[in-house]
């Protein structure tokens, strides 16, 4: 089987296509811009979504047997900064995308976001009400109506939640952002009430290939970990992780940071059961997600040098 994979160079791109490389299957990585990791045994091909012909005649040549469209602008800031780029990113490619699959015969999942609701009545199944609270909100909400209105076979979206793991630049993940504010002599401030049901960006890859193994399996679906956690909890557990103290952040809340982040949602989980029920992945434990979680690279010997317990040190590879 053929799998082409919509930005591969990112979190869960990356994690999609190394776990289609595990199963055994043919890989078709696309990004933004070429890119090659050493530590992966994959490069990508540079195919931006702004520009939306070449991706046709690209998709028409390979003629893929599958689809994951895990390409988005997902910054909320970014999406503020340039709503129209990221309404072409995030809701005309991604239309576009799910057609040219629907016209190639093949299976397609698109990945969309907890961030279609307002965080009032969790946990939330698929068929509840959606309410954004954002800009990027509202365009991944738009998306999802789009890409189900292509056809009603052979094709899943899937909510997810924040994603914890290893990103190819060491730039993207909570873990990282964090420790790279450390390294910039900064004092994370995370929220002690905002919630939300943080999962493994390799725990969802497994999903999203073995969804592709099951083209029964159509329609809206919801996924994360198995536990629901604080920012600033997780933060702590975080450093806890890594061997430095808890003093290095600092707690606040979402009420007194309304001003400076706009509104976000309290708190985000997801109601499993449904899908849970039908596949052979299973959520993955908050545990679990701490223990994939690598030290970048590029803060190795800054690390090594100011770690504050220097039992928990972690090796370089």
């Amino acid at each position: 089987m053929k799998i082409a994979v919509m930005g591969a160079s990112g979190l869960l791109g990356s994690a999609v296509c190394r776990e289609i490389l595990a199963r055994g299957y043919r890989l078709l990585a696309y990004s933004n811009q070429v890119w090659k990791n050493q530590k992966d045994d994959f490069q990508t091909t540079s195919l931006p979504l702004d520009q939306f012909d070449p991706v046709i005649r690209e998709l028409f040549d390979q003629w893929p047997d599958a689809l994951v469209n895990c390409a988005a602008i997902s910054s909320p800031d970014l999406v503020d900064q340039d709503p129209q780029m990221a309404e072409i990113i995030n809701v005309q490619a991604a239309r576009r995308l799910a057609e040219v699959s629907a016209h190639l015969g093949a299976r397609h999942i698109h990945i969309s976001t907890d961030m279609v609701f307002d965080g009032k009545d969790s946990p939330y199944r698929s068929t509840d009400s959606t309410n954004p609270l954002s800009e990027y909100g509202l365009q991944k909400l738009e998306a999802e109506k789009q890409v189900l209105q292509v056809t009603d076979q052979s094709l899943a979206v899937l909510r997810i939640t924040l994603l914890n793991g290893n990103s190819p630049r060491g730039d993207r993940s909570p873990h990282e952002r964090i420790l790279s504010a450390l390294a910039n002599g900064q004092k994370p401030s995370l929220f002690t009430d905002e919630y939300r049901q943080t999962s493994s960006a390799e725990n969802v890859a497994q999903l999203i290939v073995e969804l592709i193994e099951r083209p029964n399996l159509n329609g809206l679906f919801h996924w994360a970990g198995s536990e629901v956690i604080s920012r600033y909890e997780l933060g702590r557990k975080i450093l806890q992780r890594f061997g430095f103290k808890e003093e290095r952040l600092a707690p606040s809340t979402l009420a007194e940071s309304e001003a400076r982040v706009g509104k976000r949602p309290a708190k985000l989980t997801f109601e499993l059961a449904p899908l849970v029920s039908k596949v052979k992945t299973q959520p993955s434990s908050l545990e679990q997600q701490l223990e994939e979680m690598h030290l970048p690279l590029s803060l190795y010997q800054w690390y090594r040098e100011h770690v504050d317990d220097p039992s928990c040190y972690h090796p370089r590879f």
